[in-house]
């Protein structure tokens, strides 16, 4: 599946659009539309990418995604649990001791 991936694009970065040097250079599948925003896990939603370059495109996409699964978990009511911290208020009393380890 790699190579006639790879072939179909002429194996070219579908990121940057250079060459991929295969023996010198790293390389991967990327997928064109991301898994998280309803891509196809197939052939036709995959490309060779350099693969410092799919770093920097999924380090870039990280906050994005970050943001739409904390709008889609309060759209579902999911609330996230948040951990009392040691000797705060628990209520406006103290907390007690047996819950502090």
């Amino acid at each position: 599946m790699r190579t006639r991936i790879f072939d179909r694009d002429n194996g070219n970065c579908c990121l940057c659009g250079i060459e991929i040097d295969t023996p010198k250079q790293k390389w991967i599948l990327e997928h064109i539309k991301p898994l998280w925003l309803g891509g196809a896990d197939d052939e036709s939603n995959m490309a060779p990418a350099h693969y410092d370059c799919a770093i920097e495109k999924t380090r870039k996409e990280a906050p994005v995604k970050a943001k739409s699964d904390r709008i889609r978990a309060s759209h579902l009511g999911i609330k996230k649990r948040r951990r009392t911290i040691p000797g705060r208020r628990f209520n406006g009393e103290p907390i007690p001791a047996r819950w502090v380890e």
